[in-house]
């Protein structure tokens, strides 16, 4: 399953392999004390941040600058509770967007009740292998426009001033306990990064927070006046 009607570009894998040994493990372990239909969910997520314009991606590359981030999860659910619930009971927030769940959720939920359909009858306990490899590819600008976009809906933008984008500290991520990912990105703060933190002590990866307030003034998290606390 894959399609471009969105704001990204997405392919969304969906098999079920045969048990491994560690899937035999959980297996024996659940039909010692349960009976009923149970996914062995597994959730690969590739996203990438691609750093062109959609201009440059019309012309011949050699290579396609990007930022990749990776989520792996593994969950044991029961067929009930995850036909009741639908992917919202196996994604967190913010590791793909909604509206590619709204999408991918019908293909998702029409290849599990088959998995459960054609998987025999049984008396005592069924497990199901469903894997999950998504690739979730989006433009800069994008990410930044969306995120813009949604605060607009709350808040007049204008752009901070040069001043004030220019008094921005870096940080030295080395010093910093746990540090977070980047809100208008979403990928994670390394110390390989160059990083900025707003008087507000929310940071960013300069690049990302330097493109957004020549655009906003505001935090994106806070709501933070970068032109109101220069003045």
């Amino acid at each position: 399953m894959e399609g471009p009607s969105m704001p990204f570009v997405f392919n969304v894998a969906m098999i079920s392999p045969p048990f491994d040994e560690n899937d035999a493990s959980i297996y024996q372990s659940l039909e010692q004390v349960h009976t009923g239909d149970f996914f062995n969910i597994k959730i690969h997520v590739t996203n990438r941040i691609i750093y062109l314009t959609r201009e440059e991606l019309q012309q011949p590359l050699s290579r396609i600058p990007y930022f990749e981030s990776s989520y792996e999860n593994t969950m044991l659910l029961a067929c009930p509770q995850f036909f009741e619930n639908d992917l919202l009971s196996v994604f967190p927030d913010n590791v793909v967007p909604q509206q590619l769940l709204h999408t991918m959720t019908p293909c998702v939920m029409t290849f599990a009740r088959e998995l459960c359909e054609n998987g025999g009858e049984s008396s005592g306990c069924r497990m199901f292998n469903l894997v999950l490899d998504i690739v979730v590819d989006k433009l800069y600008d994008d990410v930044v426009n969306m995120t813009i976009e949604e605060s607009a809906r709350e808040v007049k933008i204008v752009p901070a001033s040069k001043t004030a984008i220019e008094s921005l500290k870096k940080v030295n991520l080395e010093k910093v306990m746990n540090p977070k990912s980047c809100s208008i990105c979403l990928e994670e703060l390394s110390g390989k990064d160059e990083v900025l933190v707003m008087p507000c002590n929310h940071m960013y990866h300069q690049e990302c927070i330097t493109n957004w307030l020549q655009r906003c003034d505001t935090c994106p998290l806070c709501r933070y006046s970068m032109n109101k606390s220069s003045t």
